[in-house]
Order: C-alpha cells, then sequence, then structure tokens
C-alpha cells in the first residue's frame, strides 16, 4: 500500500537524519539522489532540519549534523568526523611501524571499518575499509568490548558468543583491561596478527579503535608490547583531537 504524502515525508526526514550521522558531510543534491526525490524536496527537508537544530549548513553550502542529532545517538562523532581526525595519527603510525593501520567502530556484536593505511611491504594486510568482522575476535573489536560492563556483554551475546565460551570470553576481556590493548593472531584469517587500542573521547567514551595489522611472521608475540607502545601513543594524539 502506497503511503501517504506525510508519511513519505517522514520517512525522507528518517533517511535524511541517517545519512547525515553516517556521511557526516551530505550536499543537498547528493541527499536528492540519494533518497530520489527532488532538490526542492531535499531542500525543504534540510531547511526543516536545519531550523529544529537537525542539521547545520556551513560556508561550503554542505549539510552537517545539528547539536539536536548528536542528543539523539550514543557518540557525538560521524565516521566522517573520526575518519578526518584519524587520518594524520594513521600516517603517523604506519610510517612509524610500515604495517597497515585500521580504524574501526562498534556495531553490535560486531566491528565496521571506516578507514585503512596500507603497509608498503610486498607481503602486506590489505585495506578493510568497507568491511566487518566478528567484534569477539577482532583486535579493536575486544579492546571495544573490554570498555563494556559485564550486563551489556551478557545483553550482547546472550548466554553465549557464536563459537565461544562465555568464560572465556570473559576471561579475554579481563586480560585486555588489565595490559590495555586486544589481539587477534589469526583468529578471522589465518596468517595475521593484529593489536588493537581503543580511543576515548574527552568524556571517556570509546568512540573507535585503532590497530595494526600485518603477517603473522611479522608480528610475532615478542613483538606485542613493542607495538602496543607506539599503538599507545598514536591513539593519545588522536584522543586529544577529540
Amino acid at each position: 500500500m502506497r503511503n501517504s504524502p506525510a508519511l513519505e515525508s517522514v520517512d525522507n526526514a528518517l533517511r535524511l537524519l541517517v545519512l547525515l550521522r553516517q556521511e557526516g558531510r551530505v550536499r543537498l543534491s547528493d541527499a536528492a539522489d540519494d533518497l530520489g526525490i527532488a532538490r526542492s524536496t531535499a531542500h525543504r527537508l534540510m531547511s526543516t532540519l536545519r531550523a529544529r537544530g537537525f542539521a547545520v549548513q556551513g560556508a561550503d553550502k554542505a549539510y552537517r549534523p545539528g547539536p539536536e542529532l548528536y542528543r539523539l545517538g550514543e557518540s557525538q562523532r560521524t565516521d566522517y568526523e573520526l575518519i578526518e581526525t584519524a587520518r594524520p595519527h594513521m600516517l603517523w603510525l604506519n610510517t612509524e611501524l610500515n604495517e597497515t593501520v585500521q580504524l574501526m567502530v562498534r556495531d553490535g556484536t560486531r566491528v565496521r571499518f571506516l578507514h585503512s593505511v596500507e603497509a608498503s611491504h610486498v607481503l602486506r594486510v590489505s585495506s578493510r575499509a568497507g568491511g566487518t568482522l566478528p567484534a569477539h575476535l577482532a583486535s579493536g573489536g575486544k579492546a571495544l568490548l573490554a570498555e563494556c560492563g559485564a550486563a551489556e556483554i551478557d545483553e550482547l551475546y546472550g548466554a553465549r558468543p557464536p563459537g565461544e565460551d562465555p568464560a572465556a570470553l570473559r576471561a579475554a576481556l579481563a586480560e585486555v583491561r588489565r595490559i590495555g590493548y586486544g589481539v587477534n593472531s589469526g583468529a578471522t584469517e589465518r596468517g595475521i596478527t593484529a593489536v588493537g587500542m581503543a580511543v576515548h573521547e574527552a568524556g571517556g567514551r570509546a568512540v573507535a579503535a585503532l590497530a595494526v595489522s600485518a603477517p603473522s611472521l611479522r608480528l610475532p608475540r615478542s613483538r606485542f608490547e613493542e607495538v602496543a607502545a607506539v599503538l599507545r601513543v598514536a591513539v593519545r594524539r588522536m584522543e586529544g583531537h577529540l
């Protein structure tokens, strides 16, 4: 059954909110194309969102999330903002270690990769940008899950995480809290090891994770602390700009 014009307008406004949250910067023409509506309709909707504080318009005429949209979500950081903030620190980390650096966020029980800077080695870990992995297996996912309380972990996974003993998961996250970083040693791809660390905003909430990924032969257990020390510097620098 076809929605009424009023319901279609509400649906389009909600889709615009999602688009703003995901992209961080939206041009009017892109919004119209994404929603399949006329530019005049997109302009009217954006003007309404702007008037209500859900969108703001910059000097470049593009729209960005407004303060009211931030208040609706758990995090005040869009993917765009996180990538822009992380990029120089990822480049520095990549230069220091010459290994692939990944930026990820947690979506429920999975981590979503936002951006990657690849190593220059012929044998290297490729970009994961746009992909996802189970959070309890990925290095950055473990670091982000370690920020959760026991009740939140139970809510996320229920009685048993997929293929994981609940007690083993609790012990693994306790170890992450103790040492300050997560490790994925071949759990998601044979021969690949990663060390990941959570990134916190000013209020102390973890909003993302940075990870260094490399072929296991170049990242043995004996190098975990060395890599984590350099990673920690990049994380602290990124946190200073959030």
